[in-house]
């Protein structure tokens, strides 16, 4: 700190990350494990995939925060089939997007050409729907978990890697700003050593996927667990993100009774801890009960970063306490839900033959931590 700084280190969000000196998209490769695309290279002559195709739009995803119908047609594409096994689905989206509707997504394929296809779907319908997009040679983009099993993702990734295949993962909290700043202050050593987190990711009860026309996510065998492989899933993924490291440590805990006190096929609520190699300690929660609601938190020797939402996709709350000054915002200048930046990324990717961020391997690694944390807590996998 300057002399003329404020006494109480208070400074904007971007005059903190000017400090910082870089931002997650220009991290260092190796600072937190990720292997980034070389922008040094000269651009290849491909164009930014413009002809899209959507399968699987039963899927709440496709229609809900986050809406990828409502994405690709921000971003100006062409929207070319949208799929989905119940017809009056199928019309119903197609209609309200401009777009042709099916119930066989491979003839919607033939059909349409896609230069890029988004799939989703039930995830006991996902390996199928994999394995034929492996073989047209079009980059995909599949919704987690892209199967009910472990064996079954792991298969998948194998196929995958045997054909070359672009598929890749959506994992947005590694897009967000919460993401964004930790990198940063690692990059410049503002937290410190790191010690401990928490990641707790909350979202509205389980009639939430009735009303919104999933109530298949509710189904063990359909989905292959509840708020874990929905939710949990992100957890994860960002503390092994931001760690660069994978968990030699598990336990957990869940329960399968709703706040209406209800017995369900899948859980409601998931705890678990991770530690890590170099001594990181990330205690994880996710739940199907109750508010819309994310926090998430590092602990560093030389200060702590948090984002606080009580609606996740509607407000944010991003606070810093290090040896650069004090933050406090609300509402930083960024999508909150963090799927446009990752569907720029994915674009970009596809353009510039680059590999995505979080490509079919992440799927895998993290279907396998699934598995962990379901056998810590007893539950049937």
């Amino acid at each position: 700190m300057t002399g003329h700084e404020p006494s109480d280190r208070s400074v904007t969000r971007r005059d903190f990350l000017t400090r910082t000196a870089t931002t997650a998209a220009g991290a260092a490769t190796g600072v937190l494990g990720v292997r980034r695309p070389d922008t040094t290279s000269a651009q290849q002559a491909r164009k930014r995939p413009q002809r899209v195709a959507l399968i699987g739009v039963d899927h709440y995803h496709a229609t809900s925060t986050p809406n990828y119908l409502r994405i690709l047609q921000s971003q100006n594409l062409d929207i070319l089939g949208v799929h989905a096994p119940d017809d009056a689905i199928a019309a119903k989206w197609a209609t309200q997007y401009g777009s042709t509707p099916y119930t066989d997504y491979r003839l919607m394929i033939e059909k349409t050409k896609p230069e890029f296809v988004v799939a989703l779907g039930h995830h006991a319908a996902m390996p199928a729907e994999f394995r034929f997009l492996v073989e047209t040679g079009i980059p995909f983009l599949m919704e987690k978990p892209w199967g009910t099993d472990t064996e079954t993702v792991n298969e998948l990734a194998d196929l995958a890697e045997s054909k070359k295949a672009w598929a890749a993962v959506p994992m947005p909290f590694r897009y967000s700003v919460f993401a964004e700043t930790v990198i940063a202050m690692r990059n410049k050593d503002e937290l410190g050593t790191i010690s401990h987190g928490l990641m707790r990711f909350n979202q509205p009860g389980v009639q939430r996927y009735r009303d919104l026309g999933s109530p298949w996510m509710l189904s063990k065998a359909e989905t292959g667990g509840g708020a874990l492989i929905n939710l949990g899933i992100h957890g994860f993924d960002l503390c092994r993100y931001l760690t660069g490291e994978e968990p030699e440590h598990i336990a957990a805990d869940a329960s399968v009774i709703d706040q209406d006190g209800r017995f369900n096929e899948v859980e409601e609520n998931v705890s678990w801890t991770m530690k890590f190699p170099s001594g990181i300690v990330a205690s994880c929660n996710t739940t199907y009960g109750g508010n819309m609601e994310g926090f998430y938190r590092v602990h560093g020797s030389k200060g702590w970063l948090e984002v606080d939402s009580a609606f996740v996709y509607e407000g944010l709350r991003l606070r810093a306490d290090c040896a650069s000054g004090k933050l406090d915002e609300l509402n930083p200048a960024r999508d909150p839900s963090h799927f446009l930046a990752e569907a720029d990324h994915f674009s970009n990717c596809v353009r510039n033959g680059w590999e995505p961020q979080s490509p079919g391997e992440e799927g895998l690694r993290d279907m396998r931590y699934i598995a962990q944390i379901y056998r810590s807590a007893g539950i049937a996998i």
